[in-house]
């Protein structure tokens, strides 16, 4: 037997991690390529175009003073509507002229500004001005970056949106306010964290170059070690992008070069690898090795587990001062937490009464609209171009896929006067069954039926065989499905590989739409099946796939998508794959091909309807039971 899912997954986290950045050794090569790797990385942050920049419109709720610092308690809008909660510390006295300074981003703490507050202590005394933030879920903040961790939110996957995205946004609008402040000296920021906070001050210097040095602890890994170490089950979403485009934590380190760097991890961290975060900063080494600039990125490693230690401070602080200060400051240590929560409260338990934070998801990735053509042509324009920006985003990892069908040779049978051929095969170590049930009559047509997620060939053959009228039949089992799937029925299993999938840039719905491309052309070169019209049935997230397969393969001659998701928020995930199109508009773009949609139900404004009327073939999209649309389907004139 094959290997499974997950072993699949791990299999590409792995190759993906083992050939970062291997293609580049020049910093000519980089510099070619480094602004188009940069937008990927936006676009799988959910931040590609950047959104617009609204009015900070900032607000002191408070104050209260420590032992060489005074702390403003802040709040401030990132979007409109849409509100920030951070403690701002200064020096107390003031020292002359405008000072460096230091974002500090929590991690998963409960009230991180009360949590972090001796961070914020110690950069004020040093000479810093400090805002520590809170993330977009902590203290009085109505968002969530853990609904796709626990399985509540799979549709951010395909509306495109995940939460390291929205810390990430809510972090560069921090630094525009703390930029903002006329004591502070724009050109000498560093931002640091730990954990969460770790993961966050390694995205933000990626996306904004205002960060002039960065020491993330605790926060980031290369995706073999997170996947195949399985460091993933403990990290929320907030600690990794959709990965659209396949790449490495060393892909995007890179883009830091050559600002200084410091990557930090404690040797008995339980959350990392070091054989991964070693690798990250080997690979991320040799880019700012082509500028010269080796020595600008280090790892320090520490002993001890997940968390600070007195060497890990000294070392941020000396990387600080010279990278940020240009001066050497007075070591010193974290002092002991002395405000208590009361205190260090920003909203007190009443957030705004109208803040939006609990929209971010829908705020910064809206879903997309397709207009209606009003011809065959203008169809046939816009589905080229759809295929285009699929295959160039959301779908591109189907684009650099190399894996191939490997079958074994048939079993050859009749089964009641039909010949019947039944193929073992692999995709990539994962086991693939085909069987082909032959008309016995040769019709010119053939069924060809995908198993959906929990669905067995056995399953599917009884689904298919009786209402196929005498047409060949064939039968796929393929990766993700029956006995090489895994238990759907538990809801957090579903999550996780779920997000292993948008980990590693291959969800199951996209791996379905592989197979069924391999299974095709494996089916063309059968001299019984040569020359046959093949048609395509799916039922749940196998249904959409077989609308995808025949929105990139224009030689099918129909779909049934039988019991299909309405929408992509609904099931059948892709990454980021409404900021092109929604099911609705997939299955439009497949006219004039006949269509059948059993149990789909109707929505508002239903767009294929709509479409199918307008070129004046109605009749060619049914919504019937699944025996009339599957033979609705078969029967439908050709043209």
């Amino acid at each position: 037997m094959g290997s499974t899912l997950w072993d699949y997954y791990a299999r590409v986290a792995r190759r993906i991690s083992d050939h970062a950045l291997e293609d580049v050794t020049t910093l000519d090569q980089w510099q070619a390529q480094r602004e188009q790797r940069l937008t990927q990385f936006r676009t799988m942050m959910s931040l590609e175009p950047m959104p617009e920049r609204c009015d900070l419109n900032p607000r002191v709720i408070g104050e209260f003073p420590g032992d060489g610092y005074r702390t403003e308690k802040v709040a401030f809008e990132i979007l409109p509507g849409v509100h920030a909660s951070a403690n701002l510390y200064r020096p107390d006295p003031m020292p002359a002229g405008r000072l460096p300074a230091v974002l500090y981003l929590c991690g998963h703490y409960l009230i991180g500004v009360h949590a972090c507050q001796t961070h914020g202590a110690m950069w004020a005394r040093r000479g810093y001005v400090c805002l520590v933030l809170d993330t977009i879920e902590q203290h009085d903040n109505r968002g969530d970056h853990h609904a796709l961790f626990y399985g509540a939110r799979p549709d951010w996957v395909s509306r495109g949106y995940i939460p390291a995205g929205g810390e990430l946004w809510n972090s560069i609008r921090a630094l525009d306010f703390l930029v903002s402040l006329p004591e502070v000296d724009p050109d000498r920021v560093g931002t640091t964290g730990l954990s969460g906070g770790g993961a966050h001050s390694f995205f933000l210097p990626i996306a904004d170059e205002r960060i002039k040095s960065a020491a993330p602890l605790c926060g980031v890994d290369t995706l073999k070690s997170f996947i195949g170490d399985w460091h993933w089950l403990h990290h929320c979403d907030c600690m990794f992008p959709l990965n659209i485009f396949q790449q490495d934590s060393s892909d995007w380190a890179a883009l830091i070069a050559p600002r200084p760097l410091l990557l930090g991890f404690a040797s008995e961290d339980g959350l990392f690898s070091p054989t991964g975060y070693k690798l990250l900063a080997e690979r991320t080494r040799r880019i700012y090795s082509l500028y010269g600039a080796e020595d600008a990125c280090r790892l320090f490693e520490y002993p001890g587990p997940h968390g600070y230690k007195p060497e890990t401070v000294e070392a941020v602080n000396r990387w600080f001062d010279r990278h940020v200060a240009g001066q050497d400051r007075p070591a010193m240590a974290l002092p002991e937490i002395v405000h208590d929560e009361s205190t260090t409260t920003v909203f007190n338990g009443a957030p705004p009464a109208h803040d939006r934070l609990d929209l971010l998801p829908e705020l910064l990735q809206p879903r997309t609209g397709v207009a209606l053509p009003a011809s065959l042509d203008e169809v046939a324009e816009r589905r080229a171009e759809v295929k285009r920006e699929l295959l160039a985003g959301p779908l591109s990892s189907l684009a650099r896929a190399e894996d191939r069908l490997e079958v074994g040779p048939p079993g050859d049978f009749l089964a009641d006067a039909r010949r019947y051929l039944r193929y073992l095969g692999q995709i990539d170590g994962m086991d693939v069954r085909i069987e082909v049930l032959l008309a016995e009559n040769p019709t010119g047509k053939a069924l060809v039926a995908l198993a959906a997620p929990g669905q067995t060939a056995l399953d599917l053959w009884e689904t298919v065989v009786g209402r196929s009228g005498g047409h060949s039949v064939v039968t796929i089992e393929g990766r993700g499905a029956g006995y090489g799937g895994y238990d759907r029925s538990d809801q957090g299993m579903r999550a996780h590989m779920l997000r292993a999938g948008a980990f590693v840039g291959m969800t199951g719905t996209m791996l379905s739409i592989r197979d069924l491309t391999l299974v095709l052309a494996f089916l063309r070169a059968l001299p019984e099946l040569a020359g046959q019209r093949i048609y395509l049935y799916g039922r749940g997230d196998a249904g959409v796939a077989c609308l995808y397969a025949a929105l990139l393969d224009e030689t099918v001659a129909g779909v049934v998508a039988d019991s299909a998701p309405r929408t992509h928020l609904e099931g059948a995930y892709v990454p980021g794959i409404l900021r092109t199109l929604d099911i609705p508009h997939v299955i439009g773009l497949l006219a004039p091909r006949p269509v059948g949609l059993p149990s789909f139900g109707r929505v508002r404004s239903f767009w294929p309807e709509r479409l199918y009327a307008r070129l004046g073939c109605p009749e060619r999209l049914s919504q019937g039971d699944l025996a009339s649309a599957v033979q609705k389907i078969l029967q439908a004139r050709e043209g």
